[in-house]
């Protein structure tokens, strides 16, 4: 779900396994803690793209991702955070008082 292969196709993949979730208890079960846990250990931008080859800018922005995610498949959220394509640009420096 969350690597490079997936990303594009995140939109479809995405409600079917919020599908499962719903109808199997155990495996819900399993999906959340899974994905407490990363939460809970946040891993670095660098150490996500390492498993799934899709680049953060910042730890922010992965952090925001992930919960989105959580929120769709647990909450009341009605959409996930779709994968950053990895062919953006990084966001220009903001200049400081001169």
């Amino acid at each position: 779900m969350h690597s490079v292969e997936f990303g594009d196709e995140m939109w479809c993949y995405a409600p079917k396994l919020r599908e499962h979730i719903a109808a199997d208890p155990s495996y819900r079960d399993m999906v959340r803690e899974a994905l407490d846990y990363v939460i809970a250990r946040r891993p670095t931008p660098k150490e996500w793209f390492v498993r799934t080859h899709i680049w953060f800018f910042d730890q922010q922005e992965l952090d925001t991702y992930l919960q989105a995610f959580h929120d769709y498949l647990f909450g009341d959220r009605a959409e996930p955070i779709y994968p950053p394509d990895n062919e953006r640009l990084p966001p220009e420096p903001q200049a400081g008082p001169s």
